[in-house]
Protein backbone atom coordinates (compact mmCIF):
# COMPACT_ATOMS: atom_id res chain seq x y z
CA UNK A 1 0.00 0.00 0.00
CA UNK A 2 1.43 3.39 -1.30
CA UNK A 3 1.18 6.69 1.32
CA UNK A 4 0.27 9.77 -1.24
CA UNK A 5 0.15 13.30 -0.58
CA UNK A 6 -2.16 15.30 -2.40
CA UNK A 7 -3.94 12.52 -4.05
CA UNK A 8 -5.37 13.57 -7.79
CA UNK A 9 -4.28 16.77 -7.21
CA UNK A 10 -6.39 17.35 -4.05
CA UNK A 11 -6.55 17.35 -0.73
CA UNK A 12 -7.43 13.89 0.07
CA UNK A 13 -9.43 11.08 -2.25
CA UNK A 14 -11.60 8.24 -1.05
CA UNK A 15 -12.47 5.64 -3.66
CA UNK A 16 -12.29 3.65 -6.43
CA UNK A 17 -10.67 4.49 -9.88
CA UNK A 18 -12.18 1.99 -12.87
CA UNK A 19 -11.59 -0.59 -10.86
CA UNK A 20 -7.85 -0.52 -10.53
CA UNK A 21 -6.85 1.69 -7.78
CA UNK A 22 -8.47 2.32 -3.99
CA UNK A 23 -7.73 5.67 -2.62
CA UNK A 24 -8.42 5.92 0.98
CA UNK A 25 -7.52 6.62 5.34
CA UNK A 26 -5.58 4.12 6.61
CA UNK A 27 -4.75 4.88 9.83
CA UNK A 28 -4.54 8.49 9.53
CA UNK A 29 -2.23 8.00 6.74
CA UNK A 30 -3.62 8.94 2.71
CA UNK A 31 -3.05 6.02 0.82
CA UNK A 32 -3.51 3.82 -2.52
CA UNK A 33 -3.91 0.10 -3.17
CA UNK A 34 -4.89 -2.26 -5.99
CA UNK A 35 -8.56 -2.60 -6.65
CA UNK A 36 -9.12 -6.50 -5.33
CA UNK A 37 -12.24 -8.68 -5.10
CA UNK A 38 -12.31 -10.64 -2.11
CA UNK A 39 -12.55 -14.47 -2.13
CA UNK A 40 -15.25 -15.76 -0.94
CA UNK A 41 -14.39 -19.36 -0.17
CA UNK A 42 -17.23 -21.89 0.68
CA UNK A 43 -15.60 -24.70 2.09
CA UNK A 44 -17.46 -26.83 4.92
CA UNK A 45 -15.05 -25.40 7.48
CA UNK A 46 -15.44 -21.79 6.33
CA UNK A 47 -19.04 -22.10 6.28
CA UNK A 48 -19.15 -23.81 9.69
CA UNK A 49 -16.60 -20.86 11.45
CA UNK A 50 -19.09 -18.61 9.45
CA UNK A 51 -21.96 -20.47 11.90
CA UNK A 52 -20.09 -19.60 15.12
CA UNK A 53 -19.40 -16.04 14.04
CA UNK A 54 -22.96 -15.65 13.72
CA UNK A 55 -23.90 -17.74 16.30
CA UNK A 56 -22.22 -15.14 18.94
CA UNK A 57 -23.80 -12.24 17.09
CA UNK A 58 -26.97 -13.81 18.43
CA UNK A 59 -25.72 -14.50 21.22
CA UNK A 60 -24.40 -11.05 22.26
CA UNK A 61 -27.60 -9.14 21.06
CA UNK A 62 -29.91 -12.01 22.69
CA UNK A 63 -28.92 -13.52 25.79
CA UNK A 64 -30.02 -10.19 27.45
CA UNK A 65 -26.70 -9.13 28.91
CA UNK A 66 -27.14 -5.38 30.63
CA UNK A 67 -25.27 -2.24 30.27
CA UNK A 68 -23.30 -3.41 33.32
CA UNK A 69 -22.32 -6.45 31.46
CA UNK A 70 -21.55 -4.81 28.43
CA UNK A 71 -18.95 -2.21 30.63
CA UNK A 72 -17.73 -5.24 31.92
CA UNK A 73 -16.62 -6.53 28.72
CA UNK A 74 -15.77 -3.25 27.52
CA UNK A 75 -13.23 -2.68 30.17
CA UNK A 76 -11.80 -6.72 30.18
CA UNK A 77 -11.12 -5.15 26.54
CA UNK A 78 -9.24 -2.33 27.58
CA UNK A 79 -7.05 -4.71 30.55
CA UNK A 80 -6.16 -6.78 27.58
CA UNK A 81 -5.00 -3.99 26.01
CA UNK A 82 -6.94 -4.90 22.52
CA UNK A 83 -7.65 -2.82 19.87
CA UNK A 84 -11.47 -4.18 20.28
CA UNK A 85 -14.67 -3.27 21.68
CA UNK A 86 -15.88 -5.53 24.25
CA UNK A 87 -18.41 -6.43 21.43
CA UNK A 88 -15.25 -7.87 20.02
CA UNK A 89 -13.72 -9.52 22.93
CA UNK A 90 -17.43 -11.98 23.89
CA UNK A 91 -17.29 -13.27 19.82
CA UNK A 92 -13.33 -14.14 20.36
CA UNK A 93 -14.40 -15.97 23.00
CA UNK A 94 -17.36 -17.23 22.37
CA UNK A 95 -15.80 -18.94 18.88
CA UNK A 96 -12.63 -20.38 20.60
CA UNK A 97 -15.24 -22.44 22.60
CA UNK A 98 -17.16 -23.74 19.74
CA UNK A 99 -13.81 -24.37 18.09
CA UNK A 100 -12.81 -25.88 21.42
CA UNK A 101 -16.40 -27.98 21.33
CA UNK A 102 -17.11 -26.62 24.63
CA UNK A 103 -20.65 -25.37 25.15
CA UNK A 104 -21.18 -21.79 25.61
CA UNK A 105 -22.88 -20.85 28.92
CA UNK A 106 -24.03 -17.25 29.22
CA UNK A 107 -23.55 -15.38 32.11
CA UNK A 108 -25.60 -12.39 32.29
CA UNK A 109 -27.56 -9.83 34.59
CA UNK A 110 -24.66 -8.71 37.08
CA UNK A 111 -25.62 -7.62 40.36
CA UNK A 112 -24.02 -6.75 43.52
CA UNK A 113 -25.84 -5.97 47.06
CA UNK A 114 -24.76 -5.63 50.45
CA UNK A 115 -21.30 -3.90 50.10
CA UNK A 116 -19.53 -2.64 53.36
CA UNK A 117 -15.99 -2.00 54.37
CA UNK A 118 -14.90 -5.84 54.31
CA UNK A 119 -17.70 -7.76 51.40
CA UNK A 120 -20.43 -7.57 49.00
CA UNK A 121 -22.62 -10.47 47.34
CA UNK A 122 -22.18 -10.65 43.64
CA UNK A 123 -25.17 -12.05 41.70
CA UNK A 124 -24.89 -13.09 38.20
CA UNK A 125 -27.68 -15.29 36.19
CA UNK A 126 -26.90 -18.87 34.51
CA UNK A 127 -28.77 -20.79 32.40
CA UNK A 128 -28.15 -23.91 34.38
CA UNK A 129 -26.20 -25.33 37.67
CA UNK A 130 -22.19 -25.37 36.50
CA UNK A 131 -19.08 -24.70 38.42
CA UNK A 132 -19.14 -21.27 38.61
CA UNK A 133 -15.94 -19.03 40.03
CA UNK A 134 -15.76 -15.41 40.62
CA UNK A 135 -12.05 -13.98 40.62
CA UNK A 136 -11.14 -10.94 42.65
CA UNK A 137 -7.99 -8.32 42.83
CA UNK A 138 -7.27 -4.87 43.22
CA UNK A 139 -6.16 -4.41 39.51
CA UNK A 140 -7.73 -5.70 36.64
CA UNK A 141 -4.42 -7.54 35.51
CA UNK A 142 -4.46 -9.35 39.08
CA UNK A 143 -7.70 -11.20 40.01
CA UNK A 144 -6.17 -13.99 41.80
CA UNK A 145 -8.64 -14.06 45.07
CA UNK A 146 -10.69 -17.14 44.38
CA UNK A 147 -14.29 -17.65 45.54
CA UNK A 148 -17.11 -20.82 44.78
CA UNK A 149 -20.38 -19.37 44.10
CA UNK A 150 -23.86 -20.78 45.94
CA UNK A 151 -26.44 -21.81 42.81
CA UNK A 152 -29.68 -20.98 43.67
CA UNK A 153 -32.83 -21.59 40.82
CA UNK A 154 -31.12 -19.69 37.58
CA UNK A 155 -28.43 -17.75 39.41
CA UNK A 156 -24.62 -17.56 40.92
CA UNK A 157 -24.33 -16.05 44.44
CA UNK A 158 -20.85 -15.35 45.40
CA UNK A 159 -20.36 -14.26 49.08
CA UNK A 160 -16.94 -12.02 49.18
CA UNK A 161 -15.45 -11.34 52.62
CA UNK A 162 -11.88 -10.23 53.96
CA UNK A 163 -11.43 -6.88 51.76
CA UNK A 164 -10.30 -4.04 52.85
CA UNK A 165 -12.72 -0.75 53.03
CA UNK A 166 -12.14 1.86 50.83
CA UNK A 167 -10.74 0.05 47.91
CA UNK A 168 -11.95 -0.64 44.60
CA UNK A 169 -11.67 -4.53 43.70
CA UNK A 170 -11.92 -5.95 39.90
CA UNK A 171 -13.89 -9.07 39.75
CA UNK A 172 -14.75 -11.37 36.88
CA UNK A 173 -17.02 -14.87 36.98
CA UNK A 174 -15.37 -18.31 34.58
CA UNK A 175 -17.34 -21.31 34.31
CA UNK A 176 -14.78 -24.11 35.11
CA UNK A 177 -16.72 -27.26 34.26
CA UNK A 178 -15.49 -29.84 32.00
CA UNK A 179 -16.65 -29.07 28.59
CA UNK A 180 -18.13 -25.78 29.45
CA UNK A 181 -16.86 -22.49 28.64
CA UNK A 182 -18.54 -19.45 30.06
CA UNK A 183 -17.09 -15.73 31.45
CA UNK A 184 -17.90 -12.28 32.01
CA UNK A 185 -16.32 -8.89 31.32
CA UNK A 186 -14.22 -7.26 34.43
CA UNK A 187 -17.14 -5.59 36.41
CA UNK A 188 -15.75 -3.11 39.30
CA UNK A 189 -16.51 -1.47 42.58
CA UNK A 190 -15.31 0.03 45.49
CA UNK A 191 -15.72 -0.97 49.69
CA UNK A 192 -17.48 1.51 51.52
CA UNK A 193 -15.66 3.17 54.73
CA UNK A 194 -16.09 1.22 57.82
Amino acid sequence: MAKVKGPLLSISARGQIAKSLVFLSWKGLDTVRKYVIPANPKSADQQTQRGYFSDAIDAWHTDGYNTLDVAAWNLFATAQKAVASGYNMFVKYYIAAKVATQTWTKLTKYTITNITATGAIIIINVASDKTGKLYIGTKMTSMHAEYAGTFNEDKYEFSITGLTQLTKYYLYIANTAEGEAARTGIYSFTTLAS
